[in-house]
């Protein structure tokens, strides 16, 4: 007896893999197992291309892309070295990202929001006597410069990323580099609406902060951090709209 044939399997072709894929992740894997030390030199492409069994034209297009991840350093008539982890790739692509959206700086101001908040929790578990000192040390800075801008701009943003640093998350403190230059935009853009902006207020919110993580109080820390964000909301939306009228 002749069975009913089966319907077609809804399947999705598979896709071809680029040779260069191939050595990228290889690569990528003896960096991060330790074989391929960050400032170690790679052998020549004629040598990676005997090895991994493919074009020297394979082997420069994978170092070529490992190169723009920031991952290796390539020197006209030098040996190519592996690199220590940069954030600076992803800063770029987050930058121009932002750039690019009409609602950049809330988008900006929202994606701080989620992850420093984690890290003031963070910071509330691990912060030592130390941590303490020195943060109240940035807050003093911030008290200096409170009719300024730029100067504002950079002890502010130096809050921030010893915020990161006390996490003790070397991922978190990594994305916080990562956000830097749109980071540093926001606050700048904030700053300038001083007739919409409380900067004694401001000041008041960060030492919320600091006194939550000195009392080692994550949710505290947490619920300071949110208020902090969300009290520059409506200068946002203000920005927003003007900038999109």
């Amino acid at each position: 007896m002749i069975g009913t044939p089966a319907p077609p399997l809804p399947v999705t072709a598979a896709q071809r893999v680029r040779l260069s894929d191939t050595v990228v992740d290889q690569l990528l894997s003896a960096i991060g197992e330790g074989r391929l030390a960050p400032g170690s030199e790679l052998p020549a492409e004629s040598e990676l291309a005997r090895s991994f069994g493919v074009s020297k034209t394979v082997v420069r297009e994978a170092l070529g892309r490992l190169a723009v991840m920031g991952v290796v350093h390539i020197q006209q008539g030098r040996p190519t070295t592996v690199c220590m982890p940069s954030a600076a790739p992803l800063t770029a692509l987050l930058d121009l990202t932002l750039r690019l959206r009409p609602d950049g700086v809330r988008q900006a101001m929202e994606l701080r929001r989620a992850l420093e908040s984690e890290i003031a929790g963070l910071a509330a578990e691990n912060a030592t006597a130390q941590d303490i000192v020195n943060l109240r040390g940035l807050l003093g800075r911030m008290r200096e410069h409170l009719d300024g801008i730029d100067t504002w701009v950079e002890a502010d943003y130096a809050f921030h990323q010893k915020l990161g640093e006390i996490s003790g998350n070397e991922l978190m403190r990594f994305l916080m580099q990562a956000i830097e230059k749109p980071a540093r935009e926001a606050m700048r853009r904030l700053q300038v609406r001083r007739e919409m902006r409380d900067v004694q207020a401001t000041l008041a919110r960060h030492v919320a902060i600091v006194d939550a993580i000195a009392a080692h109080d994550p949710m505290a820390a947490k619920a300071a951090m949110h208020m902090h964000f969300d009290a520059s909301r409506k200068i946002v939306d203000t920005i927003i709209k003007e900038t999109t009228a």
